[in-house]
């Protein structure tokens, strides 16, 4: 049974049921996803290497603008999900670039450490879902959707509240983020397994790889958020 995902990215790929001579597979995913990621990488350090210290809060509005807009083309659009996909890699690239540079500027190390725990996540959800220890259904799907609900409204009020940075309040929310983040890995897991199994065209790889890339950089922020909490303890 197909079950859609709440990725907002990967949610689109149900739509697509064609049945094609070039069915999509699991190296097909996989590279793309590599590649989506080399390019973000690639332009983190361009970025940092080119602006060094000096962070340009419009460049990283002006990115994550780009990134938000090549996601909603890139999303419901076969055809074009390849090129935004790589707008996307290379603007996300510059997005993380600056937010590491801001992290970093505060807590030597984070970067590296964050960068191998969001690899850590990714190979213990893996293995969770492939081992079927936890059981990914609709109301697993039912149940994150409304923590993140929760989660956004908390974030609100947060900002609100002077000092909120700094409280319990904001550690928890980070926390519970963090946990979120990671778990919406298995719905994403499912659909590309749905999506191998149905036997749609390869194409479709592409909308799946940048979704799949959407959870990673929200599990690597989060991983920033989390660990600098725990430096400042």
């Amino acid at each position: 049974m197909r079950m859609r995902s709440r990725n907002p990215v990967l949610s689109h790929a149900n739509h697509y049921d064609q049945v094609t001579d070039k069915p999509l597979t699991y190296t097909n995913i996989t590279i793309k996803t590599l590649f989506l990621l080399g390019l973000t990488v690639v332009s983190a350090y361009v970025a940092l290497s080119y602006f060094g210290d000096q962070v340009s809060i419009g460049l990283l509005f002006g990115a994550m603008i780009v990134g938000f807009i090549a996601v909603i083309i890139g999303s419901r659009s076969v055809k074009s999900a390849a090129v935004f996909g790589i707008i996307y890699a290379v603007s996300e690239g510059v997005v993380l670039g600056i937010i590491s540079q801001l992290f970093a500027a505060t807590y030597d190390g984070i970067v590296i450490t964050a960068l191998a725990t969001t690899l850590l996540v990714f190979t213990i959800m893996l293995l969770l879902f492939t081992t079927n220890i936890i059981k990914v259904n609709q109301k697993f799907a039912s149940f994150l959707v409304v923590s993140l609900m929760a989660v956004i409204i908390m974030s609100i009020i947060g900002i609100f509240i002077p000092g909120v940075g700094n409280s319990d309040f904001y550690t928890i929310i980070v926390l519970i983020s963090a946990a979120l983040s990671a778990f919406f890995l298995l719905l994403d897991f499912q659909l590309i397994k749905s999506s191998v199994e149905s036997g749609m065209d390869q194409k479709v790889g592409w909308v799946l790889a940048l979704g799949l890339m959407i959870t990673i950089v929200w599990i690597y922020i989060e991983m920033l958020r989390l660990l600098a909490i725990f430096a400042r303890e």
